[in-house]
């Protein structure tokens, strides 16, 4: 038997449903998952964003990151104010990033069709879905933490388990049993579409709150006044000599720039949430509001946490994961604590599946829909996103705090600029103006189509923004080279820096190399993705330039143009 490579492909691409065939066919640039939501589709209300933001903060790696900046040698109050700052920046950065879903209906992928180019998008793309593999391991990984403390509270047996794993995987038997039990976990929960996850959202949200507020309650009234690290010179406690001077400022900037790292993931593809916006405004009171205050109580309960544990158990290491706390809270207690350490430990390991599952299996599985939509839709996506984790070995990458911190920050360097090229182009450049159809037909019919699908500006800005992090970020991640002083306190403040350098670069090549189309939109809602808010502006000012296209092109572009108008028409379906 003949091997048939196109028949396999058909076999492989995403099945239609009854009768839309007859309406539309998916093709290179174009499915259900990547084109603007229909009304039907877009269900998040107010509760639904603030139950994703509480999800997103009160976690393993949320409570871990404000105890981790103690690592940094700062003080309570000067973590405290870490946080405040970082997380108050947050909001703004997610603000700014979620408009273009909330009124124009796409996301991340589609947004970078408008910056980079349609085929140049891919890069973006690309980076994106590299770090939902490395994300979705990591908090894998922490789930699968959390799930030990809760087995171990009903057979603690599992804390003796025979180990085979060599010291330098940094694991044990038992740690990788249950991230791959923890994974197993994920595989059924992926089945929820995007649309529906807002009530286990918000009810893991009103779980995980409850079970932090508990532990912040305990921690306080059992150390009476938040234990020793509230002090300056108790840091000697867990060895880290508290910084001064000018090493202090220059801490304080890494931890704020650490703090916008650890969410630079989400604050780059937040619109593929905010397209799920049942009103445009629903996300923005949220992320106004919700977003810094979660960030911010989440960041300084961790830290009471940390500072109460050094008191109780001051023959342990600094307990900044929320697991190790709970294990030693069973290890040193009594019944009453298993009972206490059981709900808690099952409630943040759902927190972990609430952080997985949305924020980086399903955000994977957008961007892989968007790479290949053609074979590929959301629920494949977030299915490959999962089974490639497994291979990212994310117990290297958790081996410690200070590796923590380094690990946040060095996304921030290739990601800040992304950022900023986005919201500079989107505010700066485009005018929040946005024409949806050029976004699916890559041809100089296009505006958005550049140099054969290539923005030049975007690659170049992107660079001017990487550069001066660069250095420090090779030396972090343990590499052989040797960089000045300064090029290390770059890669500090590599976020805000990348960000503004970035988008300063990209507006002012677009200024003297100016881009075609600005302001235009379409004149009519094709995509019926508005109803009665369509935002076409005046028609005359919108008229699309004529353009020379071969025959086969004006054939292609014909029926591309014929399957976005009528790609509603069907319904919206998994």
């Amino acid at each position: 038997m003949i091997f048939d490579l196109k028949t396999a492909l058909e076999k492989l691409e995403v099945p239609q449903h009854e009768g839309e065939d007859e309406v539309w066919q998916n093709n290179r640039w174009l499915n259900r998952d990547n084109v603007p939501l229909p009304p039907s589709r877009r269900t998040w209300g107010a509760w639904s964003y603030a139950g994703y933001w509480i999800c997103s903060a009160i976690n393993v790696s949320g409570l871990a990151g404000g105890a981790s900046l103690l690592s940094l040698g700062l003080t309570m109050g000067q973590a405290m104010t870490v946080c405040v700052i970082a997380n108050f920046l947050v909001a703004g950065a997610v603000w700014c990033t979620g408009q273009v879903g909330s009124y124009w209906h796409v996301g991340f992928p589609m947004w970078n069709r408008m910056v980079w180019g349609l085929r140049a998008s891919y890069f973006p793309l690309a980076n994106r879905i590299i770090l939902s593999f490395t994300w979705t391991a990591t908090q894998g990984w922490l789930g699968g933490q959390c799930l030990k403390v809760f087995i171990g509270s009903m057979f603690p047996s599992i804390y003796t388990m025979k180990n085979t794993m060599p010291a330098s995987t940094y694991m044990t038997s038992a740690d990788f049993l249950c991230f791959f039990l923890f994974t197993i976990i994920c595989i059924p929960c992926l089945l929820i579409p995007p649309e529906h996850l807002r009530r286990p959202m918000v009810t893991i949200a009103i779980l995980s709150s409850l079970t932090a507020i508990c532990l912040f309650i305990w921690s306080l009234a059992r150390s009476r006044g938040g234990g020793p690290l509230m002090k300056p010179e108790g840091l000697a406690l867990i060895g880290v000599t508290p910084v001064r001077g000018s090493a202090l400022a220059w801490a304080m900037f890494h931890g704020i720039s650490s703090g916008l790292g650890g969410v630079c993931a989400g604050i780059l593809n937040m619109s593929d949430y905010t397209r799920f916006a049942a009103r445009p405004r629903a996300p923005l009171i949220t992320q106004a509001i919700v977003t810094p205050i979660a960030g911010v109580l989440t960041s300084i309960i961790g830290i009471v946490l940390a500072s109460s544990a050094s008191e109780f158990y001051p023959t342990a290491t600094l307990l900044w994961t929320s697991y190790d706390l709970l294990a030693a809270m069973q290890t040193y207690g009594n019944n009453g604590t298993r009972a206490a350490v059981f709900f808690a430990s099952l409630v943040f390991t759902l927190a972990q599946l609430g952080l997985t599952i949305p924020g980086n299996c399903i955000a994977g599985g957008i961007d892989l829909a968007s790479l290949l939509p053609k074979y590929i839709n959301i629920r494949r996506g977030a299915y490959i996103t999962l089974a490639i984790s497994i291979g990212m070995c994310p117990w290297a990458l958790m081996s410690g705090a200070t590796a923590f911190i380094a690990v946040m920050s060095g996304y921030a360097v290739f990601l800040a600029p992304i950022t900023g090229l986005m919201v500079f182009d989107y505010y700066f450049v485009h005018k929040q103006k946005m024409k949806l159809t050029s976004l699916y037909e890559c041809s100089p019919n296009s505006i958005y189509y550049y140099n054969k699908g290539v923005n030049w500006r975007a690659f170049v800005a992107w660079a001017f923004g990487v550069g001066p992090a660069f250095p420090g970020f090779l030396q972090s991640v343990g590499a052989k080279v040797t960089v000045p002083s300064g090029a290390t306190k770059l890669y500090y403040i590599c976020w805000p820096l990348g960000f503004c350098i970035s988008g300063v670069m990209y507006l002012s090549l677009c200024t003297l190399f100016p881009l075609p189309g600005i302001g235009e939109v379409d004149e009519e809602d094709k995509f019926q993705a508005f109803g009665d808010a369509s935002p076409a502006v005046d028609p005359e000012s919108v008229a699309e330039p004529e353009k020379d296209l071969t025959e086969k092109e004006a054939t292609e572009n014909k029926v591309i143009s014929d399957q976005l108008t009528h790609v509603n028409v069907v319904g919206a379906q998994w």
